[in-house]
């Protein structure tokens, strides 16, 4: 999924809040009271308004896991677990999915939460046209109360894997949703979460404090700060100083937090960084040229040199962590010399291939990542033309206009923690899927119609269609590290968002 850059934020604005910080501590010296505020340096923030039901970026999840409920949560592992909703079940082709509710779960403005609501938040999702969430939705027909804890879902069409797009879908009060409507209850969010509502500053910080009354347990945090800081030398040393207390870093940071006083949490990514090709223009037409990079390229010395071993290298269009990933599927590997064989049956003439590439944003790393992929393709007699861009620039040629030129660094995380959103945009019409073949078509489709052991199987097959045709070539899944105060516990999730309520702080 696409995300999105703002400015940096200016290293004397992070003095500021370090003083700030100090300044309201040595305020609170005089009384017992300990307040436990936590500040999150977030890459970035939501380009359009923070609507749960309309806006579905990274960023603003980040918020909408913290000040709403959901039917069901994914843990750190990234495991389905229950949230409002206790139990669920489907029929025996999966197009209806019958959940139960808890039925004492409040709203923060005090009125209970009831399936009513849910079957609002979702039909209200449906008659949104431009909502990313409808997007992850589209064989949804329908969601129904039949009473106050229970809520059908009536699908178009078979989807085993709907369990995992209840987790992204936030439950928002039908009265008051539907009396501010969406613009203003974007200013005066009521959500069912472990978090409330204080304010929001574009370009700056989304603020949240405890709820007390949570059905959960009311988490330590009093107060919870997303503070937009884009810049990566920013937000490491807003950490090392105190003024933030956990921030993405790169995997070139990672050792200069060595004995600066705060800690690191790292974990494998739920993401795959991958090169895309427009199979539709010039050499890439040729499937014996798309083969021949993808043997071209070691991927394990592209982790162990550009990367300094943080990431693991990977032949699937998922991470080994998504359900989908095909644990037991051989990929072809390394090997230059087929490479050069494949290359010498091709129709390839020497022609430079466009590779096209952000120089900042989504991927750490990527120039040095483009040129170690430009070296290897080199070796074995493929050109390349490096053309590096702003992220926003390669997201609207992606997502936008879609007009990839050849290859393109790119890559996916899926926030549902299921492979079925990123096959579908690789190989069953996305804004990825320029060969639009009906093969893979088809093996999208199917395994929505099954299940366990039969689902991993027909991915295992997807994979292989995909290294035999080299439609999108998968490099590496990153690892997600992160600088992290010593006064805090704090877990990473797989799924790089940050869910805030089980923090705890040193005494």
């Amino acid at each position: 999924m696409p995300d999105n850059r703002t400015r940096p934020v200016a290293a004397a604005g992070l003095a500021l809040v370090a003083g700030l910080a100090l300044s309201a501590c040595s305020a609170a010296s005089g009384s017992t009271a300990v307040s436990h505020d936590l500040v999150i340096g977030a890459v970035t923030e939501p380009e359009r308004q923070p609507d749960p039901l309309v806006e579905g970026s990274l960023a603003g999840f980040n918020y909408y896991y913290n000040l709403y409920d959901q039917l069901t949560t994914l843990n750190a592992d990234g495991e389905i677990e229950p949230s409002v909703a206790t139990e669920w079940t489907s029929n025996e082709d999966f197009t209806e999915w019958t959940f139960t509710l808890r039925d004492d779960v409040v709203f923060h403005d005090g009125e209970p939460l009831t399936a009513a609501d849910v079957a609002f938040s979702y039909n209200q999702v449906l008659a949104t046209e431009d909502s990313d969430i409808r997007g992850y939705m589209g064989m949804l027909e329908s969601a129904e109360a039949t009473d106050d804890t229970t809520v059908v879902f009536t699908l178009s069409s078979p989807f085993s894997p709907w369990p995992s797009i209840t987790t992204s879908v936030s439950i928002v009060p039908e009265a008051v949703y539907t009396e501010l409507g969406p613009d203003g209850f974007v200013e005066a969010p009521v959500g069912s979460g472990p978090f409330t509502y204080v304010s929001w500053t574009r370009g700056v910080e989304y603020v949240l404090e405890g709820n007390d009354d949570y059905w959960g347990g009311a988490p330590e945090v009093d107060t919870l700060t997303f503070q937009t800081v884009a810049d990566e030398e920013a937000r490491l040393n807003g950490v090392i100083a105190g003024s933030l207390d956990v921030a993405l870093v790169s995997p070139n940071q990672v050792s200069a937090l060595d004995g600066s006083g705060a800690e690191v949490a790292s974990r494998e990514s739920n993401g795959v960084i991958f090169l895309g090709t427009n199979s539709t223009k010039g050499a890439l037409k040729d499937p014996l040229v798309r083969r021949a990079i993808s043997l071209a390229i070691d991927k394990d010395e592209l982790v162990a040199q550009a990367l300094g071993g943080r990431a693991v290298a990977n032949d699937q269009p998922v991470a080994p962590n998504v359900t989908g990933y095909a644990a037991d599927a051989q990929a072809p590997g390394f090997d230059p010399e087929a490479a050069k064989e494949l290359l010498a049956q091709s129709s390839y003439d020497g022609e430079a291939i466009p590779f096209e590439y952000a120089t900042d944003g989504r991927i750490p790393l990527s120039s040095e990542v483009a040129q170690a992929v430009a070296g290897y393709l080199d070796a074995v007699g493929i050109k390349v033309e490096l053309v590096g861009m702003d992220q926003a620039s390669l997201s609207n040629k992606i997502y936008g206009t879609v007009n990839m030129d050849g290859l393109f660094l790119n890559t996916w995380a899926p926030t549902t923690m299921d492979a079925d959103m990123p096959a579908t945009n690789f190989f069953a019409g996305g804004q990825n899927d320029y060969a639009a073949s009906p093969e893979t078509q088809a093996l999208v489709e199917e395994q929505r119609t099954v299940d366990g052991a039969e689902r991993e199987a027909v991915f295992a097959e997807l994979s292989q269609v995909n290294w035999d045709n080299a439609y999108l070539i998968p490099l590496y899944t990153p690892m997600a590290d992160y600088a992290v105060s010593p006064d805090i516990t704090w877990e990473p999730r797989v799924d790089g968002e940050y869910v805030l309520k089980d923090v705890t702080f040193a005494p």
